[in-house]
């Protein structure tokens, strides 16, 4: 009888495990149904980029021509303990890192102020964190070599070079066939013994920009960029810059090194920003993208928490740089075609309103703004396969990838970033429906 009830026991915690895996894996799973909205509550930003008094670092940018001596003396007035370069972008931006008790108490804060007055320092600002979402789907594979990208990088460099600053690209991601990532036998930096290949990994300082993110969002933005630029005779290739850390953490500091370290590029025209932060300005990444207003054009998501951003501000979208386009996400709409659904030529006829379907308005996650969000494109229900499924991810990110990728198609040797906008704007499709964004438009589809 004891041995019949033990086994009884026994069976029954088999039970209850294998209900609580299952359990588990379904809750993994159904997040990928959830609207970005609920995804963003922690990307909102109020627990992210404004808790800096709880930090110990400050971004410093020196003015042009600045010594390393003069920079060693100012880093020894402010007591810094620790100093992290922006190599391969910028020699005079600069992290400082103080010990914990110079920055307690409000100590950080009085350092930012005093850095910011004095003539010898042209830029302050607190190393804050911006979170891109890593819950669309969960996967805790490994990371490949560089040797495997280098398989994947083009032999010359042609056409239009697109950065795209994020999680960094799975080069073994199985949709990935041909060559398209950048060369950089050219103007490749080299930092900690490590020559730069294809791209740079400015979160561990090395040349493997490998997408390690839990949710692949780097991959999914340039799986999408690729989506619109693979069917045109457009020759391209993608500089990776992976500036977020496989959890989607991105700290100020190597956000800004990664767009001087693309802007740097001479062959970089279009640089794609999915991602973002509310309340705090931070002015120093507009600096950097007002630099580039005739050279570069900055595509970024609108964010998605379902705001008017002309009265709550999301950056960097909601900077007035000209040189900005701001992308705000469609929703979605049941394609009549007989297409495979997964297929990409269902995901264009899903969002076209010639099928009838009222899908030319914005997805309810979407921000929005006559102000500061400018076109629309696809951003709910979008199909994206892995791991021989199909997933569905919501978000502005991956309506400004298609922005991106738009653009990219339409790109002509010695484009200014001005003479993109307007191409851009010029072959995007008017609905009155979008009255809610600036040009009342999308991208056609």
């Amino acid at each position: 009888m004891k041995k019949v009830l033990v086994c009884c026991i026994a069976l029954l915690c088999i039970i209850l495990y294998g209900c609580q895996t299952e359990t588990l894996q379904i809750d993994e799973t159904a997040t990928t149904e959830k609207t970005t909205k609920d995804l963003e509550t922690a990307q909102k930003g109020f627990g992210y980029n404004t808790s800096a008094s709880q930090g110990n670092e400050l971004v410093i940018l020196y003015p042009e021509g600045t010594t390393e001596a003069d920079k060693q003396a100012l880093r020894n007035d402010f007591n810094v303990e620790q100093y992290k370069r922006c190599e391969c972008a910028d020699p005079y931006l600069e992290l400082w890192i103080f010990s914990k008790g110079e920055a307690a108490g409000g100590g950080l804060e009085q350092k930012k102020e005093s850095a910011g007055a004095r003539e010898e320092i042209e830029g302050a600002e607190y190393n804050t964190n911006i979170k891109i979402q890593e819950d669309i789907f969960i996967d805790f594979a490994g990371i490949v070599g560089t040797d495997v990208g280098l398989t994947k990088r083009v032999t010359t460099n042609q056409g239009v070079t697109i950065a795209v600053l994020d999680t960094g690209i799975m080069y073994d991601y199985p949709g990935f066939t041909t060559p398209f990532l950048y060369n950089s036998d050219q103007d490749a930096c080299v930092n900690n013994g490590e020559s730069e290949l294809f791209g740079w990994n400015f979160v561990e300082d090395n040349n493997n920009p490998y997408d390690n993110h839990y949710g692949r969002h780097g991959t999914i933005v340039t799986e999408l960029i690729k989506s619109k630029m693979d069917p045109t005779n457009v020759n391209y290739q993608i500089l990776p810059v992976k500036v977020a850390n496989r959890f989607g953490d991105i700290r100020n500091f190597d956000a800004l090194c990664g767009f001087k370290y693309a802007a740097s590029k001479p062959d970089v025209s279009i640089i794609n920003m999915s991602f973002g932060w509310y309340s705090e300005e931070r002015e120093l990444l507009k600096q950097f993208i007002d630099e580039v207003e005739n050279e570069i054009l900055v595509v970024t998501s609108a964010g998605n928490s379902g705001v008017n951003t002309d009265n709550t501000s999301h950056y960097p979208s909601s900077y007035d740089s000209e040189n900005i386009i701001a992308v705000a996400g469609l929703g979605y709409g049941n394609s009549s075609s007989g297409n495979n659904p997964y297929s990409p030529s269902s995901v264009v006829s899903a969002f076209n309103p010639a099928n009838g379907n009222n899908n030319s308005l914005l997805a309810s996650f979407s921000n929005r703004g006559q102000v500061t969000v400018d076109i629309a494109a696809p951003g709910e229900h979008i199909p994206f396969a892995y791991n021989n499924e199909v997933i569905y991810i919501d978000g502005t990110s991956f309506s400004a990838a298609f922005v991106t990728g738009f653009m990219g198609s339409l790109f002509e040797p010695d484009m200014t970033a001005s003479t993109m906008k307007a191409t851009l704007l010029s072959d995007c499709i008017y609905n009155p429906n979008l009255y809610e964004i600036k040009y009342a438009k999308h991208i056609p589809h």
